[in-house]
């Protein structure tokens, strides 16, 4: 695992921490692994290494206990005297090379290089606290940047800010999670403007092109005030005009942000151009945006019906289709803005189709969404007190936003937000623009607060008491250890299983997650035999009590035969082809594996399957025609604690999987797959958009609405049951741990 950095799937990143799952992810036979920095005496230095002209290498080791005897052999207290004597003892102990930079003996940046030499990460201080991030693949590619704020991650934990000299000598500085939650927010904003459509079947624009450069001038702009002189770095930009502004080139760009967009960061998009209300069946109706298409639109793009459904939706982007995209971007800051409303209820539709139609699912993401879309038909300029300017009214009313104020304070929860509400729609008002009432500026996260507080009683949500360190101590007895196997498999030996690009990436992000959030043990296995899961799961019969929590998740290919076998299959590193294992004994077989994990004597047990025809985990998927719906929740309109004490309890065995019978789609290259993106959303939401706990049907709850997707690259279709010996109203709930944001824990 890289020390400085390491890419999990999504273009996120790992500081310094080869040892992230050291001491938290080994289960059973403690002590036998080690790991730590230690001093490389300057003679030792590998000439690839000595060239760069470092002031201080560090040498990070992660692997077999460092035996007393070799000290006087390769070391002098804490400082590595002899390198080649250690790497041949040690048998790939050594995973990589720290290199420090000093001016005026003062450390102004870091490199991380592997053990091939080959620099992955450099970090240059930027300020007290804060450090500038740049990673690099294996070509010497860059594929992250941010700004690190470690001093905010000591702070919030209570403990002293570390001296950078110290942190360096840490073999855990930095994690996934941290990455999510202490680096400053970078900007994705992507702008679209149509003038002129190719043909004349679509109505010409006047402003809308030039709107859409205003808005990334001005975005650019503010960003920089923002986060000062850093945020130069920090400002993606995607501009798409006139023809430019295709449906690929839309798409491809809600891919590429999808793929490196964090948590922590900004996502806005603007579209401006022409749209229309379309049928594909003539019963639903539903807006279409119009991107430039360079052989131009025929007639029959605006009529409705089955004759053009393949037309209307090969060439245009519906609400929908835009939302599927959206939903895979991780930036929980997200801002929408569209003046191509082409009827009356365009916000409305706008609003409902971003949320999924449906306030539950949309709470448990708790996305900090702003929507900025007007209550009646768009317009394409403004007359502000008998002045006409070539703006759309929106565009005029945020780019006139007053130098005072910032656009990025409408993603405070706090005043700040509604000061810039406020200022946006005075300028309206300033304007006498249709005597007021054009446009509204909607909160989603305010809306759904006031949603629950209207209709809490018939939602299926939870109230009153959120889960605190001081009630814990009520479910004493009832809750126990937590502990995860998280397997994650690219590669395979076998004939016929093609190189996958997402599992490891998936794996290694959901290990982190549930170590650092919830307080598991994980034991994270990439690429191993199926003779090493079988004893890991083997080895947590051994280990894990009646009050205990056990998580299996399996990322990777998976097999099926609903003839001879009747059974489905999780493939493994060295499971042989289907033609060489027929009967498939180098594969785990579902109905062997649920045996097994159903005598384990861990109460709580959730198996999570990110393969083909996970479904089939469940016996009854043969012989079920109809496809699996409905409310899986089991939560009544109780206080929090008292659920807990209630379900607890209970003998829970269930399984989710990204998909029944079907295929799984692994993602795109570099990015997690649907299945591991929405479960990662839901698992680092912690229950804050309702219930301060993460329930299984929470996460099947969003998988299934995502289910819904109309775009096939998109598609999943979650399958979630109980199997085993299990209590009727069972639940697997997840406690987010307090010790996540404590740096020594």
């Amino acid at each position: 695992m890289r020390l400085l950095f390491k890419k999990t799937g999504w273009p996120s990143v790992i500081l310094f921490c080869t040892c992230i799952f050291l001491f938290k992810t080994t289960v059973g036979n403690p002590g036998i692994l080690m790991g730590g920095t230690f001093v490389l005496e300057n003679t030792q230095y590998p000439s690839a290494l000595k060239k760069h002209n470092p002031s201080t290498i560090y040498l990070i080791y992660s692997g077999a206990l460092i035996k007393s005897s070799w000290n006087a052999a390769f070391f002098r207290k804490d400082t590595v005297i002899n390198l080649k004597g250690l790497i041949d003892s040690t048998k790939g102990g050594v995973k990589e090379y720290r290199l420090i930079f000093e001016s005026h003996q003062q450390i102004d940046s870091v490199w991380q290089t592997d053990t091939k030499y080959r620099v992955t990460d450099k970090a240059f201080t930027r300020g007290e606290g804060l450090m500038e991030i740049f990673a690099y693949d294996s070509t010497g590619k860059e594929i992250d940047k941010f700004v690190y704020n470690y001093s905010l991650k000591y702070r919030e934990a209570g403990n002293e800010v570390p001296e950078l000299r110290s942190l360096l000598r840490q073999s855990k500085i930095y994690s996934i999670s941290d990455r999510n939650r202490y680096s400053a927010g970078t900007a994705w904003v992507l702008s679209v403007g149509i003038d002129k459509y190719k043909g004349n079947v679509i109505p010409q624009n006047s402003n809308c092109q030039s709107d859409a450069v205003s808005y990334n001038n001005f975005f650019k702009q503010q960003y920089l005030k923002f986060m000062g002189a850093s945020g130069v770095f920090y400002y993606n930009e995607y501009l798409l005009t006139g023809e430019n502004a295709t449906r690929e080139a839309v798409l491809k760009a809600l891919r590429e942000i999808a793929a490196k967009a964090a948590p922590n960061d900004y996502f806005i998009f603007n579209f401006s151009g022409f749209s229309n209300l379309l049928s594909t069946d003539s019963l639903s109706y539903a807006t279409y945006f119009f991107p430039y298409d360079k052989k131009g639109f025929s007639q029959g793009i605006l009529k409705n019906g089955n004759e053009n459904s393949a037309a209307i939706n090969e060439q245009l982007i519906s609400l929908k289709l835009l939302q599927e995209h959206i939903q895979l971007i991780q930036a929980k800051n997200q801002l929408f803005i569209s003046e191509a409303g082409p009827s009356e209820k365009f916000k409305t539709e706008f609003i409902k189709t971003l949320m999924q139609n449906s306030p539950t699912v949309a709470g448990i993401l708790n996305k900090n969404r702003v929507i900025i879309v007007p209550d009646k038909i768009g317009k394409d300029d403004i007359s502000c007190n008998g002045i006409t300017i070539k703006k759309g009214p929106i565009n005029y009313f945020i780019t006139s936003l007053d130098s005072t104020k910032n656009i990025y304070n409408i993603f405070n929860e706090g005043n700040k937000a509604n000061e810039i509400a406020y200022e946006i729609k005075r300028k309206e008002t300033f304007c006498h623009f249709f005597a007021s009432g054009y446009f509204d500026v909607f909160f989603e996260r305010k809306f759904l607060q006031q949603y629950n507080e209207i209709f809490g009683d018939g939602d299926g949500q939870t109230r009153g008491l959120k889960v605190k360190p001081k009630e814990m101590q009520e479910l004493q007895g009832l809750v126990g250890k937590h502990y995860a196997l998280v397997v994650g498999t690219d590669s395979y030996n076998g004939k016929g299983w093609n190189k996958l690009v997402n599992p490891v990436k998936d794996a290694r992000a959901v290990a982190d997650e549930l170590s650092t959030t919830y307080g598991f043990e994980v034991q994270l296995m990439e690429n191993k035999p199926m003779d090493s899961i079988y004893k890991a799961i083997r080895e947590y019969y051994r280990i894990t009590k009646p009050n205990d929590q056990l998580i299996i998740y399996f990322a990777g290919h998976g097999d099926a035969d609903n003839e001879l076998l009747d059974d489905g299959f999780i493939v493994c590193a060295d499971s042989k082809s289907v033609d060489d294992d027929p009967i498939r004994n180098t594969y785990i077989p579902y109905v062997r594996l649920q045996k097994i994990v159903n005598n384990i004597p861990a109460r709580q047990v959730l198996v999570l399957l990110d393969v083909c025809h996970g479904g089939m985990f469940d016996q009854k998927a043969f012989q079920k025609k109809d496809v699996r719906d409905g409310d899986f929740s089991t939560i009544t309109n109780r206080n929090v604690l008292q659920f807990l004490k209630d379900k607890l309890p209970l003998r829970t065995r269930k399984f989710l999987s990204s998909v029944g019978s079907e295929p799984a789609f692994d993602g795109k290259a570099g990015q997690h797959s649907p299945f591991a993106t929405l479960l990662l959303a839901v698992l680092r939401e912690k229950g804050k958009g309702s219930n301060g706990i993460v329930t299984i049907s929470d996460i099947f709850k969003v998988l299934q609405t995502a289910g819904l997707n109309e775009t096939a690259a998109l598609k999943i279709s979650p399958a979630m049951a109980d199997f085993g010996n299990v209590d009727a109203f069972s639940e697997f709930i997840l406690i987010p741990s307090d010790k996540n944001n404590d740096p020594q824990k």
